[in-house]
């Protein structure tokens, strides 16, 4: 792996903080190809997106700059698409991972291909590298950058750190852009579902919507009037510090998730240097642990019976519960002791026949 020099993790890290400010998906789709131009060298920035078996498969949606496209180009890529080194590999692994064109196809191969002729060789482009922003079984959409040779394997290292950013920051960017869009209905079967709050570099709340007070409410009991939990400005402050003062490229952002009463509300952060803003979503649990009450179980015990019941492993569990996976699986351990099991599938299979589902 590539050892940064300072000036690359400058870039690195102010790459990764653009991310998280707060962007509706269009709004990030047109910071994103600017910004990985201005982190790596590259002639040309491009969003695609790729659909099975539609008759147009391939498009651009939008490059960066705008005028190396043209029909023609949208055209033989639209023909070509299904053999880019991107889409060939993406089929063959489903992996969402950041990739170097040339790493998954030899460079004398790529050249000799329809697509690199007549769509890559008239932009100058011999390698390229894309990151993922979102896929489906049949659909794909990415962003890449290309350059005139093979990308430098300390570009290409820069490119992969930031990519799981990149990921995290459109799951972002899509709830910001539902969110903005039912305030704008006033009215759904989702709206109370999310919350939004701003917050002022003192931790101040400047706004919060009627959503977001209910959540506050319900799964923060004890919270002071107007004011943040403890726990939730206790996680925003430790999430702030750890893209401030990072020394190396920072893990993702994890969002502040708590369980309450058959519920849970999952905090997502994203930031600006001015202020901070919060999205807040509710779900309930597949099983409440209140419907376990007929096992020989403590209310713990039940809740981690939930989770476990719908697949979560013991990371994953330990996350929303805030306790440690070590803990997590003593409580599993002491579950399947008390209902005289010796697998987590058949303890599920106990939970969901106590909560008759």
């Amino acid at each position: 792996m590539y050892r940064y020099t300072r000036a690359d993790f400058d870039r690195v890290l102010e790459f990764v903080r653009g991310l998280y400010e707060p962007r509706t998906a269009e709004g990030l789709r047109d910071h994103l190809l600017p910004a990985m131009r201005a982190l790596v060298p590259s002639a040309f920035a491009a969003e695609a997106s790729y659909e099975v078996g539609a008759p147009q498969q391939g498009q651009t949606q939008r490059s960066d700059p705008p005028e190396l496209r043209s029909a023609e180009a949208d055209a033989a890529l639209a023909r070509h698409m299904p053999t880019s080194p991107i889409v060939v590999h993406f089929e063959r692994t489903r992996c969402q991972e950041f990739t170097r064109w040339s790493d998954v196809q030899p460079l004398s191969q790529f050249l000799r291909t329809a697509l690199y002729n007549e769509v890559y060789r008239p932009l100058g482009i011999k390698d390229g590298c894309s990151l993922f922003l979102r896929s489906g079984p049949n659909h794909l959409e990415f962003a890449g950058v290309g350059l005139h040779k093979q990308y430098a394997d300390a570009h290409r290292d820069m490119l992969a750190s930031v990519s799981r950013h990149v990921l995290q920051a459109f799951r972002l960017a899509h709830t910001t852009s539902a969110l903005i869009e039912m305030a704008a209905m006033k009215s759904g079967p989702n709206c109370a579902d999310r919350g939004f709050m701003a917050i002022d570099l003192n931790g101040t709340i400047t706004m919060e919507t009627a959503a977001a007070t209910r959540a506050l409410e319900k799964f923060f009991p004890n919270r002071t009037e107007h004011g943040l939990p403890e726990q939730l400005a206790r996680w925003i402050s430790q999430s702030e510090q750890a893209m401030r003062k990072a020394t190396d490229v920072p893990d993702t952002r994890r969002p502040f998730v708590i369980a309450r009463n058959g519920e849970r509300l999952t905090v997502n952060l994203l930031s600006k240097p001015e202020q901070s803003f919060l999205i807040l979503e509710e779900h309930r649990l597949a099983i409440d642990p209140a419907s376990l009450s007929s096992l020989p179980l403590t209310r713990r015990e039940s809740e981690v019976l939930a989770y476990v019941a719908v697949g979560k492993t013991n990371p994953e569990i330990g996350i929303i519960l805030g306790i440690s996976p070590r803990t997590v699986s003593k409580h599993v351990e002491h579950i399947l002791q008390r209902l005289g099991v010796e697998t987590r599938t058949a303890a599920a299979a106990s939970a969901l026949e106590a909560a008759n589902l």
